[in-house]
Protein backbone atom coordinates (compact mmCIF):
# COMPACT_ATOMS: atom_id res chain seq x y z
CA UNK A 1 0.00 0.00 0.00
CA UNK A 2 1.11 3.47 -1.24
CA UNK A 3 1.45 6.02 1.87
CA UNK A 4 2.65 9.04 -0.15
CA UNK A 5 1.68 10.84 -2.96
CA UNK A 6 4.25 9.86 -5.80
CA UNK A 7 6.16 12.73 -7.80
CA UNK A 8 4.84 13.65 -11.52
CA UNK A 9 6.16 15.68 -13.87
CA UNK A 10 2.90 18.28 -13.57
CA UNK A 11 2.68 19.26 -9.82
CA UNK A 12 0.11 22.03 -9.59
CA UNK A 13 -2.21 20.40 -12.37
CA UNK A 14 -5.16 17.52 -12.12
CA UNK A 15 -4.29 15.95 -8.18
CA UNK A 16 -4.05 19.21 -6.86
CA UNK A 17 -7.05 20.85 -8.04
CA UNK A 18 -9.16 18.08 -7.57
CA UNK A 19 -7.84 18.28 -3.38
CA UNK A 20 -8.61 21.60 -3.20
CA UNK A 21 -12.16 20.89 -5.22
CA UNK A 22 -13.06 18.37 -2.21
CA UNK A 23 -12.00 20.34 0.31
CA UNK A 24 -14.23 23.01 -0.92
CA UNK A 25 -17.42 20.11 -1.04
CA UNK A 26 -16.43 19.70 2.34
CA UNK A 27 -16.40 23.43 3.59
CA UNK A 28 -19.98 24.37 1.80
CA UNK A 29 -21.04 20.68 3.98
CA UNK A 30 -19.94 22.52 6.95
CA UNK A 31 -22.15 25.62 6.04
CA UNK A 32 -25.08 23.75 4.88
CA UNK A 33 -24.93 22.34 8.12
CA UNK A 34 -24.72 25.65 10.23
CA UNK A 35 -27.46 26.67 8.04
CA UNK A 36 -29.64 23.84 9.32
CA UNK A 37 -29.54 24.79 12.61
CA UNK A 38 -31.85 28.11 11.53
CA UNK A 39 -34.84 25.40 11.66
CA UNK A 40 -34.09 24.58 14.86
CA UNK A 41 -36.56 27.11 16.81
CA UNK A 42 -39.23 26.13 14.25
CA UNK A 43 -38.77 22.39 13.14
CA UNK A 44 -37.66 21.19 17.04
CA UNK A 45 -34.37 18.87 18.01
CA UNK A 46 -35.20 16.91 14.72
CA UNK A 47 -33.13 19.00 12.87
CA UNK A 48 -30.29 18.47 14.74
CA UNK A 49 -30.22 14.68 12.50
CA UNK A 50 -29.61 16.45 9.41
CA UNK A 51 -27.18 18.94 10.88
CA UNK A 52 -25.35 16.19 12.35
CA UNK A 53 -25.61 14.41 8.70
CA UNK A 54 -24.06 16.88 7.12
CA UNK A 55 -21.41 17.48 9.26
CA UNK A 56 -20.52 13.51 9.09
CA UNK A 57 -20.56 13.48 5.54
CA UNK A 58 -18.67 16.79 5.35
CA UNK A 59 -16.06 14.83 8.15
CA UNK A 60 -16.02 11.71 5.75
CA UNK A 61 -14.69 13.60 3.04
CA UNK A 62 -12.34 15.46 4.45
CA UNK A 63 -10.76 11.90 6.30
CA UNK A 64 -10.61 10.53 2.50
CA UNK A 65 -8.75 13.20 0.67
CA UNK A 66 -5.32 12.02 1.46
CA UNK A 67 -6.62 8.81 -0.08
CA UNK A 68 -7.54 9.94 -2.85
CA UNK A 69 -4.34 12.22 -3.67
CA UNK A 70 -2.20 9.11 -3.18
CA UNK A 71 -4.47 7.60 -5.47
CA UNK A 72 -4.66 10.14 -8.21
CA UNK A 73 -0.73 11.27 -8.20
CA UNK A 74 0.02 7.53 -8.05
CA UNK A 75 -2.42 6.99 -10.98
CA UNK A 76 -0.62 9.87 -12.96
CA UNK A 77 2.99 8.36 -12.24
CA UNK A 78 1.72 4.78 -13.08
CA UNK A 79 -0.17 5.86 -16.12
CA UNK A 80 -2.99 4.22 -15.10
CA UNK A 81 -5.61 6.86 -13.50
CA UNK A 82 -8.73 5.33 -11.94
CA UNK A 83 -11.31 7.78 -11.24
CA UNK A 84 -12.71 8.17 -7.82
CA UNK A 85 -16.45 6.33 -9.19
CA UNK A 86 -17.14 5.82 -5.27
CA UNK A 87 -16.12 8.56 -3.95
CA UNK A 88 -18.31 10.54 -6.38
CA UNK A 89 -21.21 8.49 -5.94
CA UNK A 90 -20.99 8.35 -2.06
CA UNK A 91 -21.18 11.92 -1.80
CA UNK A 92 -23.73 12.46 -4.34
CA UNK A 93 -26.12 10.03 -2.66
CA UNK A 94 -25.43 11.52 0.30
CA UNK A 95 -26.17 15.50 -0.92
CA UNK A 96 -29.31 13.82 -2.78
CA UNK A 97 -30.50 11.96 0.78
CA UNK A 98 -29.68 15.69 2.93
CA UNK A 99 -32.00 17.02 0.43
CA UNK A 100 -35.01 14.96 0.25
CA UNK A 101 -34.54 15.04 4.45
CA UNK A 102 -34.80 18.86 4.08
CA UNK A 103 -37.47 18.73 2.18
CA UNK A 104 -39.60 16.37 4.20
CA UNK A 105 -39.32 18.65 6.87
CA UNK A 106 -40.00 22.10 5.18
CA UNK A 107 -43.38 20.05 3.58
CA UNK A 108 -44.69 18.13 6.55
CA UNK A 109 -44.04 20.31 9.51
Amino acid sequence: MRTRPAAHQDPGVQPERTLLSWTRTSLLLVVVAGLLLRWAPYHGAAVLTLFIAALAVAAGVSLTQRHRLISATWGIADEQYRPAIGSVAGLTLAVMMLGVAALVFLLVT
